[in-house]
């Protein structure tokens, strides 16, 4: 009467374990074939050329519909950003940079005018 109680969790983690095995053994015989070599290039040569093919028909309707295409988006981003760069550094240059950090806005020196109730 030493037998243990039947642990359906255990069971069910032998099964997995011995199933993760399997799958590990037959897994590692299959890739190491050159068959699957083959395969892999070949699918990786499909993606490449339907990516290319995806980004030739988006550009080409993109184009019909005079909309810019990411790329397009992108140089404007690059040039956009060396023209503000430029911008900021002529204003440096001209001085723009320390009359703002130094005195800002120019003093307040007008007086509202005198109310007239205060004559009476």
């Amino acid at each position: 009467m030493t037998e243990k109680p039947f642990n359906p969790v255990a069971a069910w983690q032998d099964v997995i374990q011995r199933w993760e095995h399997e799958l590990n053994a037959w897994s590692g015989q299959f890739t190491n074939s050159e068959e699957f070599g083959a395969l892999i290039g070949q699918a990786t040569k499909a993606t490449v050329y339907a990516q290319k093919a995806m980004a030739e028909q988006t550009e080409a309707v993109l184009r019909s519909l005079n909309l810019p295409s990411k790329s397009q988006i992108d140089e404007i981003s690059e040039r956009l950003a060396v023209i503000e760069d430029h911008i900021a550094q002529i204003r440096l240059e001209m001085g723009e940079g320390t009359r703002k950090a130094s005195g800002g806005e120019p003093k307040r020196t007008r007086k509202p005018p005198a109310d007239p109730k205060a004559d009476e």
